[in-house]
């Protein structure tokens, strides 16, 4: 499979990389680990599969949790980091996802096609993001990842861990294709 380069995106390749040191999730690790636990053990028997991952598009981690005040505090965070990242007052619509793998389940190299992508640190074990340009992001618990799609990468182990490594995934657009869009995660922000 061909993976994309800086050139194949030229335009979208001016809006940086940021990432947020998230407070909320620092204060309170053990909670959203416990509340991704259970979110995990709901999704697994929904789609009837344990890589809630490759079913992103049938689900919205916050539809999940719905209930929930601190995954709603979460979520009016990443909305408002959303917000001011894409720098337009126009609508916008979010899919999100619970990455939750053991060491020989992480990502390989991937993309993400829509307008925006990024992640959530909820426990990210010790890891690094690498991009196919050469760049790193060291994931730390807390950090809140947030740049344009179609920039290929992974994840890779800096040092072994047991049990799994949670991530939330999510990925923002700014219109609906009905040609090309066949998820169901998308919900408005």
């Amino acid at each position: 499979m061909r993976r994309n380069t800086e050139k194949d995106f030229p335009a979208e390749r001016k809006r940086e990389v940021k990432v947020h040191k998230s407070r909320l999730i620092k204060d309170n690790q053990q909670y959203f680990i416990d509340g991704c636990n259970r979110a995990y053990k709901k999704i697994k028997s929904i789609i009837q599969s344990e890589d809630t991952t490759r079913a992103y598009g049938v689900y919205n981690l916050f539809a999940v949790t719905s209930g929930d005040k601190m995954f709603y505090k979460l979520y009016q965070e990443l909305k408002d980091i959303i917000r001011n990242y894409h720098g337009k007052n126009e609508p916008l619509w979010m899919q999100a996802w619970l990455n939750y793998h053991t060491p020989q389940q992480l990502l390989d190299w991937h993309n993400h096609w829509w307008l925006i992508h990024g992640y959530v640190s909820i426990d990210p074990k010790d890891t690094t993001t690498v991009f196919e340009d050469g760049s790193k992001i060291k994931n730390e618990v807390g950090n809140i990842y947030i740049g344009p799609c179609k920039r290929t990468h992974k994840v890779t182990i800096d040092k072994n861990f047991s049990g799994h490594r949670i991530t939330i995934g999510f990925d923002v657009i700014d219109q609906y294709n009905y040609k090309n869009n066949d998820k169901i995660s998308f919900i408005p922000i």
